[in-house]
């Protein structure tokens, strides 16, 4: 590309860069500088009240208020040196810590306490995660401070840096002191509401054969209560004529085993229901007895449950753009190791780059016997909004609230885009992980019709 066909920063990209570079440097300069701005003013204020008018014209209201504050500054001050020095030698002797699991999206406690420093006056203390990101709730309990974490991502880190923050109540004094714990931490993705038999089911393709000359996910003789999401052309209703009771028919279970299915994460923007929805199928077995799992950001396949929870926390390091390539080398990897029975791609319900990729890369896997499904993963949908482009302007719309580990609602437009476009390859189930649904056959030709529109 020629020098001058480049991208170049624009100029309010260079001052945000700046911005945000000279406030992590004061942030990390007036770190040890024990006395705030807020302090620094009541200090000098209540001092010039004391020695000029105080002392000087002998004014005794402004004696009074000059010593006093001057009395308190220095009593927060010195209540918060020694307790961040009693803080830093305690950081000193801690001992190492084991690994953790936490589970993105709830309080999990990890272990990490501090004293609450009750005979040490005016002091407050409250610290918070640098790196990872992530919420802590500090939960008094007794004479300690215990830590718990709500991690929003999944990842893996070999350290945790805490920046410690040692005050008194008036906020006059405050001494912040970065701590880093050498301590391995795996955030696993979320399941949410999907911990439901009936999401389990229809999400599993059926894993055996029951007859030669019938489906590999079996024939539709076995029975199962309705639930919002299965296909209305499989509702019994003779059933519900003599009792009013919805019921569908379900496909049966295998008499001999399939051969192997493999799975796989696709990482993209908002893959964090995917993520959890292929947690959950490979820890309650959705996928079956026989099975292998992939993801973007690894060349290792998963054949145990373990293994499979330290892919899916890997694929979070992959970059947007890259997501959705590994999968071609994953296919043709465990197709020379094992004939592929079924093959579940595991994608984001937001359009982007990842699905051109696994558009390419899924066109072969029929060709060879196999059948493949997509396990699209939301955390919710919702309609576009239909507004003018006036009203727009007029009313700036408020951000909404997104709990930590969930990820933003993907509108109906996007998911259809979704749908439409892997539907061209193979069966499509889309899973919604904040109200445990599973939606298949007309709820997914609703959805590419909403989408068209």
């Amino acid at each position: 590309m020629p020098r001058s066909a480049k991208a170049r920063p624009s100029r309010n990209t260079k001052l945000s860069r700046a911005w945000a570079s000279a406030k992590r440097f004061m942030t990390r300069a007036m770190g040890p500088f024990p006395i705030t701005p807020l302090g620094l003013l009541v200090t000098l204020g209540c001092a010039h009240a004391l020695i000029n008018y105080g002392f000087g014209q002998i004014d005794l209201v402004l004696l009074v208020v000059g010593a006093v504050g001057v009395g308190i500054a220095a009593l927060g001050l010195l209540a918060t040196l020694t307790g961040a020095l009693v803080l830093w030698l305690r950081q000193r002797n801690r001992p190492a810590e084991g690994s953790l699991d936490v589970e993105c999206g709830y309080p999990v406690a990890t272990g990490y306490w501090l004293p609450r420093l009750r005979w040490l006056p005016f002091v407050a203390i409250s610290w918070r995660w640098l790196e990872p990101e992530a919420q802590v709730r500090i939960v008094p309990q007794r004479g300690r401070l215990r830590e718990e974490v709500i991690a929003s991502r999944r990842g893996r880190v070999g350290a945790v840096v805490r920046e410690l923050e040692i005050g008194d109540i008036f906020g006059l004094s405050q001494i912040r002191l970065r701590v880093a714990e050498q301590r391995k931490v795996r955030f696993v993705p979320s399941v949410g509401q999907l911990q439901r038999v009936d999401v389990i089911r229809g999400m599993a393709g059926g894993d055996d054969i029951s007859h030669p000359e019938g489906p590999q996910e079996g024939e539709l003789y076995d029975l199962r209560a309705y639930t919002p999401g299965d296909p209305i052309r499989f509702v019994l209703w003779k059933v519900f004529a003599r009792t009013r009771q919805l019921v569908v028919r379900a496909p049966e279970r295998a008499l001999s085993p399939i051969r192997q299915t493999c799975a796989y994460l696709v990482a993209g923007g908002s893959d964090e229901p995917a993520a959890g929805a292929a947690r959950l199928a490979v820890e309650l077995g959705a996928l079956g007895t026989d099975w292998v799992l992939g993801a973007d950001g690894s060349n290792d396949d998963a054949t145990r449950k373990d293994q499979a929870v330290d892919v899916l926390a890997r694929s979070a390091e992959v970059q947007e753009p890259v997501g959705g390539k590994g999968l071609g080398a994953f296919l043709q990897r465990r197709g020379q190791a094992a004939s592929i029975g079924r093959a579940v791609v595991f994608v984001p319900g937001r359009p982007g780059p990842w699905l051109t990729s696994v558009t390419e890369q899924c066109k072969h896997v029929g060709g060879r016997g196999g059948r493949i499904d997509f396990v699209v993963g939301t955390d919710g949908i919702t309609p576009p909004p239909k507004r003018k482009w006036l009203a727009r302007l007029a009313i700036r719309e408020a951000a909404p609230d997104i709990p930590p580990g969930a990820t933003a609602p993907v509108t109906t437009e996007q998911v259809g885009e979704v749908v439409r476009t892997l539907s061209s390859i193979g069966n499509v189930i889309v899973v919604d992980r904040a109200a445990g649904r599973v939606f298949a056959g007309g709820h997914l030709t609703a959805l590419g019709a909403k989408g068209n529109q």
